[in-house]
C-alpha cells in the first residue's frame, strides 16, 4: 500500500515540474500533431454546420477508425451528456445508454455491439480511467463541457491506445479543453424538475506573462430522485488544467481532476414487475423502516458515495519537425462506499506510473511507438450487518483480506503506417502484461474490529486457503487496418483488431469457495487452484465500411464481425458439485451501422443513425447440472434494432432540435426468457443564443424536454451475461422539463 509520504511526494513532483517557470515570455508549441507527410486517408471536408458525429484518430495514426461527437452531437445528449461519458455518445449506432435519473449523476448503463460497458476501455490523455468492484471505467468523473475530444473505436482499437481493465467492447478516448488564449469567463446555471440545479463555472486566465495559460472548473450538482424518496447528489466537482512553453522544443501540463459524488440509489425491478411496468413504475425502496427483516429495502440502506482524484502532467519535447516525445506521470485515487441493504462495500484502490510516447516520420513510414507502466494497489472489503429492531448495526465481515504488494502493468506498443498513392496500410501489436499481488485473508467474527485497519491487526488469524499468491495475465494484441481512397468523397477502410478483458468477479468467486469449502477441498481443489486457471477474454473483431461524402449528405455504412472467447461463465464443475466463474463461454457478434446526415440548407441538418446486430452465444452452459440452454439465444440487454433520428435546425438566434431513439425488444437473460417490449421516444432541445452583447460575448437560454410523451418503459437492464444471478431491471426516467441560463464574459 502507498503510504501518505509517497502519495504526497508524487504529487508534489507532478505540480511543480508543470507549473510556469518564470522568465521571459516564449514561443508556445503547436497544439496539433506534426505535419506528417504522407497526408492521411480521409475524406475531403466541408464546412457543414451543426454535424454531430465526425470521423476520427489518434495522434500517431494514419487512419481515420474512430468516431467523434461534436459539440452539437454533445449538445443533443442533453444534461445527461454533461455528466456521464456514456451519455454524450447516444446519438451514435450501435449503442444504447441508458440513464436511471435525467440529471446523469452515478453515470449511465451502455450496452456496445452488445458488450456491457464494464468491458469496455476508457482513457483521458491517454491514462486510463477504471476501478474495481464494479469493474470498468468510470463515465461519470468528468464535467464534459472541460473535455475537448470525445472519441470512441467501437471494435477494433489503435495499438497506443490503453486499458486497464480491457476493451473487449470497444476503447473511449478522452482530452480536456486546453486553457484558451484569451481569458474568459463561463457561466451556466441548470434548474429542472425534481429539484434539479446544476451549477457550472470555467475561469481561463489567458495567456500570462510566462507565455503559460491556465483555466480552473468548478461545478455543483443536486437533485431529488424522481421517484421514491432520496437524493442524487450533491455531486461536487473540480478541473484544473495548466499548460507553459518551457523553450521552443519543450511545454508541459498539468490536469488535475475532482469528483465527489452521492446519492441515494433507486430500486430496481424484478422481471415481474418489469413485464407490468406502466403498474409499478413508480415501485421504490422503502420510505421508512419497519423494524423487521423488511428493512433491507429501507431506502436509506442504499446509498452510494464515491471520491475520486486524478493527476496527470504531460511533458511534450518536439525533437524535430517530423519527431516528438511525450512523457505522463499520473497519479489516480478512489475511496468508494456503498451500502447495500445489510452490507458495506468499500473500494479503496491508488493507481500511478507513467506513459511514454513516440510520434516520427521515418521517409515513408510513420511510426508510433511507447511504453504504459502502472503501479497499484487495488483494495476491497466488505462488512456485515444485522439489520432488527435496534437498527442497522454492524455484525462482523463478509470479506475481509489485504494485499501482499502492488499489482503491476506493463504495456509496451509499436504502429507503424505507410500510405501509397490511395492505399493506406496500418499495423501495430501491443503487449498486456499484469501481475496482481498476493492477498492474505483473514478468519473473523462478530466480536472483529468495524474498522478495516484495526480488523487486519485484531481477528481470528489468517486464512490459509482463502489466502492468494500473486497471478500473472499477458497477451498480445494485434491491430491491422488497410484503406482506400477511391475518390477525394469516397473512402474504404478494413480494420482488424484483438482486444481482452482481465478477470473481474475475484470476491463473488472468493465468496463462492469459502461458503462451500468443504466440497472444493474434498475435490483437492483450492482457491489458488481455480484462480491458476482463469485467463484473459479476448474477442476478434472485423470492420469494413466506407464513408461517403456529398455537398447535401453523408453517409458511413459499416459491417462488423466479432469473435469473443473464454468468456467466464457460472458454470457447475461435476468434480466439486458447485456453481462457480469458469474460462467457458464464447459469442458471435454481427450486425451492421449507418451514420447519415442530409443538410438540404445551411440551417438544417436531419441525422438518421440505424443499427442491427445479432449478438448471440455459441453454447449452452452447464449449470448446477441441469444447464442453460443459451446455444444461439441474444446476449441480455442487446436489442437488434437501434434506431437514432433527429434534426437540428437554425433559425436566426433560435435553434430547435428533436430527437427520436427506437430500442427493439431485448431479453434479460441469457435463455431469452425474459422478455422486454420495444420502445420509443422523443426528446425536444430549444435554444437562444445572442452573441456580441455589451457585457457578455455570449448568452444562451436552453429548454430541454426529456421524454417528451412520458412514455413508461423499461431503461437499464443490468444483466450478468454469465447466468449467475437474476438480472435487475430500472424504469426508463420520466418526463423531465429542465431550463439553463448561460453566458460567456
Amino acid at each position: 500500500m502507498l503510504t501518505p509520504a509517497h502519495r504526497l511526494l508524487f504529487i508534489i513532483l507532478l505540480i511543480a515540474t508543470a507549473l510556469p517557470l518564470p522568465g521571459h515570455p516564449v514561443a508556445s508549441l503547436a497544439a496539433e500533431e506534426p505535419s506528417f507527410s504522407p497526408q492521411a486517408t480521409r475524406i475531403d471536408e466541408l464546412t457543414v454546420k451543426a454535424l454531430p458525429i465526425s470521423p476520427t484518430r489518434q495522434e500517431g495514426d494514419l487512419l481515420y477508425t474512430g468516431s467523434e461527437i461534436t459539440p452539437d452531437g454533445l449538445e443533443l445528449a442533453g444534461i445527461g451528456g454533461l455528466s456521464s461519458v456514456y451519455q454524450a455518445f447516444s446519438v451514435l449506432p450501435g449503442l444504447n445508454p441508458e440513464l436511471i435519473d435525467p440529471s446523469g449523476i452515478g453515470g449511465a448503463e451502455l450496452r456496445l455491439r452488445g458488450i456491457r460497458s464494464m468491458f469496455a476501455g476508457m482513457s483521458a490523455e491517454g491514462i486510463p480511467n477504471y476501478g474495481i468492484m464494479g469493474i470498468g471505467p468510470r463515465d461519470y468523473l468528468y464535467d464534459l463541457e472541460n473535455i475537448e475530444s470525445l472519441k470512441l473505436y467501437r471494435g477494433a482499437a489503435p495499438a497506443p491506445l490503453s486499458s486497464g481493465t480491457g476493451n473487449r467492447g470497444g476503447t473511449i478516448a478522452l482530452s480536456y479543453t486546453r486553457p484558451a488564449e484569451t481569458s474568459g469567463l463561463v457561466l451556466e446555471q441548470s434548474l429542472g424538475a425534481h429539484s434539479l440545479s446544476r451549477s457550472f463555472l470555467r475561469l481561463d486566465s489567458g495567456r500570462l506573462p510566462t507565455a503559460g495559460r491556465a483555466f480552473v472548473s468548478a461545478s455543483h450538482t443536486e437533485a431529488n430522485k424522481w421517484k421514491g424518496r432520496g437524493e442524487v447528489g450533491g455531486r461536487e466537482h473540480l478541473t484544473i488544467g495548466l499548460q507553459q512553453p518551457l523553450g521552443d522544443r519543450f511545454e508541459a501540463e498539468l490536469f488535475y481532476n475532482y469528483d465527489d459524488a452521492e446519492m441515494d440509489l433507486y430500486q430496481a425491478l424484478s422481471y415481474n414487475q418489469a413485464r407490468h411496468i406502466s403498474s409499478h413504475y413508480n415501485d421504490d425502496y422503502l420510505k421508512e423502516v419497519t423494524g423487521g427483516p423488511a428493512d433491507v429495502d429501507y431506502y436509506k440502506y442504499h446509498h452510494n458515495q464515491t471520491e475520486n482524484h486524478d493527476l496527470v502532467a504531460i511533458f511534450t519535447y518536439k525533437i524535430s519537425q517530423d519527431h516528438s516525445l511525450t512523457l505522463k506521470p499520473y497519479y489516480a485515487s478512489e475511496d468508494k462506499k456503498w451500502l447495500d441493504g445489510a452490507a458495506d462495500k468499500y473500494v479503496d484502490s491508488e493507481r500511478f506510473g507513467y506513459k511514454l510516447e513516440y510520434v516520427g516520420q521515418w521517409q515513408d513510414y510513420l511510426v508510433s511507438a511507447g511504453y504504459w507502466y502502472e503501479n497499484h494497489d487495488l483494495e476491497k472489503y466488505i462488512r456485515k450487518n444485522k439489520l432488527d429492531g435496534a437498527g442497522r448495526n454492524y455484525a462482523g465481515w463478509a470479506y475481509l483480506a489485504e494485499n501482499r504488494g502492488a499489482g503491476q502493468i506493463h504495456t509496451p506498443y509499436f504502429q507503424l503506417s505507410r500510405q501509397c498513392g490511395p492505399f493506406s496500410c496500418q499495423a501495430g501489436i501491443k503487449y498486456f502484461s499484469l501481475k496482481e499481488p498476493a492477498s492474505l485473508a483473514y478468519l473473523s467474527n462478530k466480536d472483529t474490529p468495524a474498522v478495516y485497519h484495526d480488523a487486519l491487526n485484531h481477528n481470528l488469524g489468517v486464512d490459509a486457503a482463502m489466502s492468494l499468491q500473486s497471478l500473472r495475465y499477458q497477451k498480445w494484441l494485434p491491430t491491422l487496418s488497410f484503406g482506400f481512397q477511391a475518390s477525394p468523397t469516397l473512402d474504404f477502410y478494413l480494420n482488424y483488431g484483438r482486444n481482452f478483458m482481465r478477470p473481474y468477479a475475484y470476491v463473488p468467486l472468493a465468496m463462492t469457495y469459502s461458503q462451500n469449502r468443504d466440497k472444493f477441498q474434498a475435490a483437492g481443489i483450492t482457491l489458488q487452484d481455480v484462480f491458476d486457471q482463469w485467463k484473459l477474454e479476448t474477442s476478434d473483431n472485423f470492420d469494413f465500411g466506407c464513408r461517403f461524402q456529398h455537398r447535401w449528405f453523408s453517409l458511413a455504412p459499416s459491417i462488423f464481425y466479432a469473435q469473443h472467447h473464454d468468456l467466464l461463465f457460472v458454470a457447475f464443475d461435476p468434480k466439486v458439485g458447485v456453481n462457480y466463474h469458469q474460462n467457458l463461454g464464447d459469442a458471435t457478434i454481427w450486425g451492421v451501422e449507418l451514420e447519415c446526415n442530409i443538410y438540404p440548407a445551411d440551417n438544417l441538418m436531419f441525422y438518421f443513425n440505424p443499427s442491427y446486430s445479432q449478438a448471440t452465444f455459441d453454447d449452452d452452459v452447464n449449470n448446477s447440472g441441469a444447464g442453460l440452454a443459451a446455444k444461439n439465444q441474444d446476449l441480455p440487454d442487446t436489442p437488434r434494432w437501434l434506431l437514432k433520428a433527429g434534426a437540428i435546425y437554425r433559425w436566426g438566434d433560435l435553434s430547435f432540435a428533436p430527437s427520436l431513439k427506437y430500442v427493439d425488444r431485448r431479453y434479460g437473460d441469457i435463455e431469452n426468457r425474459e422478455k422486454i417490449d420495444r420502445y420509443t421516444t422523443v426528446d425536444m432541445t430549444i435554444g437562444y443564443r445572442l452573441k456580441n452583447l455589451k457585457f457578455l460575448r455570449e448568452a444562451g437560454l436552453e429548454l430541454e424536454c426529456i421524454n417528451l410523451f412520458d412514455k413508461k418503459y423499461v431503461g437499464t437492464i443490468n444483466a450478468d451475461d454469465d447466468g449467475s444471478s437474476a438480472s435487475q431491471y430500472y424504469a426508463g426516467v420520466p418526463f423531465t422539463l429542465i431550463g439553463k441560463i448561460s453566458g460567456k464574459f
